[in-house]
């Protein structure tokens, strides 16, 4: 089980990956999502299941910070 420090840094993580998504989602229009998750996933060297289930509950978010600035 995880210490709370140790929770708090990979949610920052998670976070911080999924603005990444959103900011290359605008940049790269011809990349599809699964192209720039992996990609995402080699920068910050994310567990791949851990990632996924994070991005999967807070797609929604991620959606609406796209098209709220126009990622």
């Amino acid at each position: 089980m995880q210490d709370l420090e140790t929770t708090e840094k990979l949610e920052r993580m998670h976070q911080a990956a999924l603005l990444k998504i959103a900011i290359k989602m605008r940049r790269d229009e011809m990349k599809g999502f699964e192209e720039i998750f992996s990609e995402i996933l080699r920068e910050m060297e994310l567990d791949q299941d851990e990632f996924r289930r994070y991005v999967n509950t807070h797609m929604q978010s991620l959606m609406a910070t796209v098209k709220k600035h126009g990622y």
